[in-house]
């Protein structure tokens, strides 16, 4: 009898302890379920302020965007496709593309029609290049320790001074002149070279940054057709 009551209390124990662990289970699921459904539903937040930001963009001939505010998308585009929301919560990545009727140049923003990605690669590139002028790292773009864009600052006659030249250049020349001799003299050659070359990039950059303007037509955006969000945006040049 005393054995029969000890194994009763035993099972109950068992029993007892299963239900517990049962409880604890049950309770960490619902948390885990509540927590998923919180992560979820920030993402869903969070890809609906996306939206948001990109509807911004979508306008017509009416109000067309500038080429600045091209590249701003274009970032925000490459943002959104690199982000961390998932597909269970509705995620589409956004292709943009873009029309160019007229070339900005041979190298930059030529005409055609790309992903806004080449858009934003062709301004990445130009801005390297650029930079290459703009600092003392690299000594092929540096004379006597300055940088391009500091001689870029002066007039001709202050480059001929800087390079010692100054006693070859009679007082009465004007700009055309001294240009030319800086042109032609072995100390400033190249760099004069240079010098037309970055003011060239400073200029294909903001023709396309203030210059060109771009609309977006009525059937230039289409949406996901099961959750209403932007999966595609078509940008032309006026």
């Amino acid at each position: 009898m005393e054995n029969a009551s000890k194994a009763l209390i035993m099972a109950g124990s068992v029993l007892l302890a299963i239900m517990i662990i049962s409880i604890m289970v049950f309770g960490y699921t619902q948390l885990s379920n509540m927590q998923q459904t919180k992560e979820n539903t920030k993402e869903v937040d969070k890809i609906q302020a996306y939206m948001l930001r990109f509807e911004q963009f979508n306008r017509g001939k009416d109000n067309p965007l500038y080429g600045s505010e091209l590249l701003s998308l274009a970032n925000l585009q490459d943002d959104y496709n690199a982000s961390d929301a998932r597909i269970d919560v509705g995620y589409d990545k956004i292709e943009i593309y873009v029309t160019i009727n007229k070339s900005v140049d041979e190298l930059y923003f030529k005409a055609g029609t790309y992903n806004i990605t080449k858009i934003l690669e062709d301004k990445n590139k130009l801005i390297n290049e650029k930079g290459k002028y703009e600092n003392t790292d690299n000594s092929k773009y540096t004379y006597n320790g300055k940088s391009v864009k500091y001689y870029s600052k002066k007039s001709y006659r202050e480059i001929a001074k800087e390079f010692g030249l100054e006693e070859s250049i009679p007082s009465n020349w004007g700009n055309d002149l001294i240009s030319e001799f800086l042109k032609t003299n072995t100390k400033t050659q190249k760099l004069m070279q240079d010098i037309q070359n970055y003011n060239n990039l400073i200029t294909i950059y903001n023709e396309f940054r203030t210059g060109k303007r771009f609309y977006c037509p009525v059937e230039g955006v289409t949406y996901n057709k099961y959750n209403g969000r932007i999966n595609k945006m078509t940008f032309i040049e006026l």
